[in-house]
Formats: structure tokens, sequence, C-alpha cells
């Protein structure tokens, strides 16, 4: 079973944080480079863009841990995002995702699943994701004047679209390892393992986009119904291309289907 990231192992997460450091640092500069031809903006944007281009599966699951999957085969890798989870669990594992379909030489035969979760066992992969999504957020929180800390960290969470804890822990980094803010470690240590039980009401209060703590519920087979209308247009007396095709929209009305009854 997997270590989650606790107030208790949080000092531990930050030693392992500088052991990684300057490689994932070095693997984000190469996807800069060499994944972002289109000039995309928006980081939530850009990981979603290169995802699809690698056949992503969005699909609703009922399952408040799962956040996705990467379902290897081979030389394949089909990356599966849990849209039943706020927007902002999906931006992060959508970067998390991509770490291991292009730098985890580890992953082979299997489905790896991704909890939603901070995972101290996927500790490469969410810092990934981290230096991916933050800039300087530790300026950022202390340029906003609220007095409270709680509506600080989500509105953090809002301008870099973060989780909870990815911003607890980014904030953690760089009070324990470039300031040594003592006050601000002290406020994160109590208040991590308590997430704000109404955080889309806290959104709400604060004037910011709840829609960032809602799911999408969105369904999408990774281009998978054009590949095969492709192969139907090519290959017009193959039977079985319009089979797949049929049992590919009933499939997909089925998800639709269990997709709005979670929303109601």
């Amino acid at each position: 079973m997997s270590e989650l990231i606790t107030s208790k192992n949080l000092e531990q997460v930050i030693e392992k944080n500088k052991l990684i450091k300057d490689d994932i640092l070095r693997l984000t500069n190469d996807f800069t480079v060499r994944y972002n031809k289109s000039g995309v903006t928006g980081q939530d944007k850009l990981s979603f863009s290169v995802l699809k281009e690698n056949h992503l599966i969005q699909i609703p699951i009922d399952d408040e841990y799962w956040g996705g999957a990467i379902i290897a085969k081979g030389n394949s890798k089909i990356p599966v995002i849990n849209t039943a989870q706020p927007r902002i669990y999906q931006y992060f594992v959508a970067w998390h995702e991509t770490y291991h379909l292009f730098y985890d030489l580890n992953l082979r035969d299997d489905t790896h699943n991704i909890a939603v979760d901070m995972d101290l066992n996927e500790r490469k992969a969410d810092y990934f994701a981290a230096k991916m999504i933050f800039g300087n957020v530790y300026d950022y929180y202390y340029s906003l004047d609220d007095e409270d800390f709680i509506d600080r960290v989500i509105k953090c969470m809002d301008v870099y679209k973060a989780p909870y804890k990815a911003v607890l822990i980014e904030l953690f980094e760089d009070a324990a390892a470039k300031y040594n803010d003592l006050d601000l470690k002290e406020k994160i240590l109590k208040h991590f393992d308590n997430k704000p039980e109404n955080i889309e009401q806290k959104f709400i209060d604060l004037e910011l986009d709840a829609e960032l703590v809602k799911p999408s519920y969105i369904v999408s087979l990774g281009g998978l119904e054009k590949k095969i209308q492709n192969a139907m247009k090519e290959n017009p007396d193959v039977s079985y291309h319009k089979d797949n095709y049929q049992f590919l929209l009933m499939l997909k009305n089925r998800i639709k289907k269990e997709a709005e009854g979670l929303a109601k």
C-alpha cells in the first residue's frame, strides 16, 4: 500500500525533494523544449494537449481516491484521467501522468494507478508535476492581504490551479529550504491534515472560480472514434470495423449516462 503524505512525514518529503531536484528540473526544461512546439499557453492546457496527442482517455469514475492511470503494453502507454475528480486534481494528475508517459523508464506491461492524494512513493512524478505547475508561490502567498491562512492558500490554489496539499508542500519546501520561515512552517504543519470541508463554498466566499474545485465529468475515449471511422472509410467492406464502431458508441453512451448520474 502506498504511503500518503501527512504532517508527520512532510519533512521527509522535503528531504526527498532535495535528492531529486536537479534531475526533475532537468526534465521540466527538457519537456518545455521538446514537447511544447505549438506554443500552448497555460500549464493546465499544455499537459492535456500533450496527453491528448497520446490518446488520453477521460472518463468519470466514482472513486474519490482514484485520480487516473497509465495503461502500459509494450511500447504503448495510454493515459487515463478520472473526470469525476475536481478539475484541480485532474490538472495535477495530468502532469503526474506526463512524467510517467515520457520519463518513467520502469513503466512496462502493467496498469499504473494514480492516487488523488499526494503519494510519498510517487515523489518524482509529483515533484515533476509541482515544478510544471508552480511559479514563485512563496512570494505570491506573502503578496496577499488576507489575514487568514486558509484564505491565502485557497487563493494560491486558484492562481496555480493546484490541489490543497500540493500548494502546502510547495510552500513548506520554500519556507524550509530557502527562507527558514518557522512561522509559515508551523502554520502549514497545523493545517496540512485538515483540508477545509466545504472548499467550494470557500472559493465562492472569496469570489473565485468555484468550477476549479468541481468535477468536469468529461467523457472522451482518446480519439478511438475517429480512428475507427477512418478505418471504415479505408476498408468499407470489412465488417468488424463497423462492429467495433457500434460497440464503441454503446460504451460511450453508457459512460455518459453514468456521468450524468454522478453529476446529479
